[in-house]
C-alpha cells in the first residue's frame, strides 16, 4: 500500500464508527500551586537575606558578583513561583509551563528546593493520561 492510499489514524476511527479521542491529561495535583508558593516566599526570603552581607567589608570582586547573581537568581526563581502558582490556581492554560520553570529554578537554588523538588514531581506525574 502506497502513502497516498494509506488512511490516516482518524479516517480509520471514523470507519469503524467512532471519532478520534485524544488522551486527556491528568489534572495537576491541587496542592501544587500552594507548594510553588511556598518555595516562592522561601526563595525570596533568601534573596533578601543575602542581600544583607552586601554590606560586609568582603563582599569586593568576585565575592560581589557571587553574591549578586545569587540574589538575582533567588529572586527571579521565587518571582517566576508566585506567577506559576497564580496561573496553577487559576487554571490558566500558560499556568503549567511557568510552573515547571519555576519549579526547576527554584529547586536549583537548593533553599528553595524542599518546595521545588515535589514540585517537579507533581508536574511530572501529572503530565501522563490518567489510567483506568
Amino acid at each position: 500500500m502506497n502513502k497516498a492510499s494509506s488512511p490516516l489514524a482518524g479516517e480509520v476511527a471514523r470507519r469503524a464508527g467512532g471519532e478520534p479521542q485524544a488522551q486527556p491529561l491528568a489534572a495537576t495535583p491541587p496542592w501544587l500551586w500552594f507548594a510553588l508558593l511556598v518555595g516562592a516566599v522561601v526563595t525570596i526570603w533568601w534573596a533578601w537575606f543575602v542581600f544583607g552581607f552586601l554590606e560586609e567589608p568582603s563582599a569586593v570582586g568576585r565575592v560581589l558578583i557571587a553574591l549578586l547573581t545569587l540574589i538575582g537568581t533567588s529572586f527571579f526563581a521565587g518571582l517566576a513561583a508566585v506567577v506559576g502558582a497564580f496561573g496553577l490556581a487559576r487554571k490558566a492554560a500558560w499556568g503549567r509551563s511557568v510552573a515547571w520553570i519555576a519549579a526547576v529554578a527554584i529547586s536549583l537554588t537548593v533553599v528553595g528546593a524542599i518546595a521545588g523538588i515535589p514540585a517537579v514531581v507533581g508536574l511530572w506525574w501529572s503530565r501522563k493520561a490518567p489510567r483506568p
